[in-house]
């Protein structure tokens, strides 16, 4: 955990920052105020939300502090290599602690940070390489959708690809590629996408993902490889298959972009949600739970955009399985919680729906189950095009060890249907939830 008194300590040691080509002052103060922002960034994945008002106040000083230092850097920046590359590692922990804290970036960080990529243009080397080519293609993902702990992982394996970011002039002819164009836009963030598309609005600068995109295909194509244990098993926190399915939606964001494979439109009406596992579980078991209302302002058949203005927002977090039901609409729609941000009225989220009317279901390893009631209990939602074309299964994470399995449903009162399974396609995993494709197996194990 972190505390205003660490955050104010690194501001007064940002205060006195001056970036500059100076080997004694990056040996010794530069380089330990990086070691301690990054420490700081680590203790800040066990932040609880929402924070105290002090640590808000504290967290806004420190990046006020840190963009000042960064704006007056950038010039010498701009014509210095190796100052260039502590600006790109300051303004890298600057993004990530924003990230993690969700506290708002300060005004004029993309400014400044697309007008040192644009000077990057007037030399012969076009090309971005270390923490700046980290920053950019995180940014480019719109690393929102990951928790804490998701985001420092797909950090160290952009660190690990070496990445180098190519920059292209605006109307200069591109490359094939995944490319991207930063605009200066306030609130300021990369805000329109480009795939070979035609008639789009002037960019301030473009810059190529091509092959980032490509080590990511083929780290794919390797762990789909591996065998289902070797899959399940937890490194840095997350499992093969969870590096997979992450390592899939970063490649989608790089490849497309932030368009919405099905758009939303605006839309205001209240709703009603149900927050958490067990409260889902037991909603749709027939239990008593807590159904909290919630105001919905834009909506898509692949999810909702939500306004929370409770206090409770702890609840929430990247990854976050919840339920809702809009208006008038009977249906229940699973899903999860894909972006947070503060808003001045209240919690802005951005949730991913995974299906309709979530089924409850039993699961077993043997085949016939065992008498009784199954302990381990699941959801499945059904293939439902365009959301969905094919079924999944929504479980705890850490409960499927083997690639296929027996689960009994209940498609009448007092009636249990028991098939056997297996698993196609690893779709996600979060903190609280893991979600599998899956297919009725046609050749049943006897």
């Amino acid at each position: 955990m972190i505390d205003e008194q660490q955050i104010e300590e690194l501001r007064a040691r940002m205060a006195r920052v001056v970036i500059r080509d100076d080997p004694a002052w990056m040996a010794e103060e530069a380089r330990p105020l990086l070691a301690s922002i990054d420490e700081t960034l680590h203790r800040a994945r066990d932040l609880s939300f929402p924070l105290s008002s002090g640590l808000i106040v504290a967290l806004q000083r420190f990046f006020s502090t840190a963009m000042d230092r960064l704006e007056n850097g950038a010039d010498e920046a701009r014509r210095n290599p190796r100052v260039a590359s502590i600006f790109a590692a300051f303004a890298l922990r600057i993004y990530l602690l924003a990230l993690v804290t969700r506290i708002d970036l300060p005004a004029g960080f993309w400014r400044t940070l697309t007008g040192f990529c644009l000077s990057r243009l007037q030399g012969e080397d076009k090309g971005i390489k270390g923490e700046l080519a980290w920053l950019l293609a995180l940014a480019a993902a719109d690393p929102r959708f990951m928790d804490a702990r998701e985001l420092l992982w797909a950090l160290r394996w952009v660190q690990s690809t070496d990445p180098v970011i190519e920059l292209h002039r605006p109307g200069v002819e591109k490359n094939d590629g995944f490319v991207m164009s930063l605009v200066l836009d306030e609130p300021p963030e990369p805000k329109e996408w480009f795939f070979k598309r035609a008639n789009g609005p002037e960019p301030s600068c473009f810059f190529s993902l091509e092959e980032l995109a490509k080590r990511a295909e083929e780290e794919i194509r390797q762990l789909d490889g591996v065998d289902w244990t070797m899959r399940r098993r937890v490194e840095g926190g997350v499992t093969a298959d969870g590096r997979v399915a992450l390592l899939r939606e970063l490649l989608d964001r790089w490849r497309y972009g932030w368009q919405r494979r099905l758009p939303r439109k605006p839309f205001d009406a209240m709703a009603e949600l149900l927050v958490g596992w067990e409260d889902v579980l037991a909603h749709r078991m027939g239990f008593p739970a807590n159904i909290r209302p919630v105001r919905v302002t834009d909506a898509s058949v692949s999810g909702y955009e939500l306004r929370w203005i409770d206090r409770e927002q702890s609840l929430f977090f990247p990854g976050q399985v919840v339920a809702i039901r809009v208006g008038g609409d009977l249906r229940w729609v699973l899903a999860l919680v894909r972006s947070l941000r503060q808003h001045p009225n209240g919690l802005q989220m951005g949730i991913l729906a995974l299906g309709f009317e979530p089924e409850v279901v039993a699961l077993t390893h043997e085949k016939p189950a065992p008498p009784g009631f199954p302990p381990q209990m699941a959801l499945a939602v059904r293939k439902t095009p365009p959301l969905r074309v094919q079924p999944a299964l929504i479980c705890p994470t850490g409960t499927i060890a083997s690639s296929r399995l027996a689960i009994a449903s209940e498609p009448a009162a007092g009636q249990w249907l028991l098939s056997q399974v297996r698993f196609i396609r690893f779709e996600a995993q979060t903190r609280c939830v893991e979600v599998f494709q899956y297919e009725v197996d046609p050749f049943p194990e006897d």
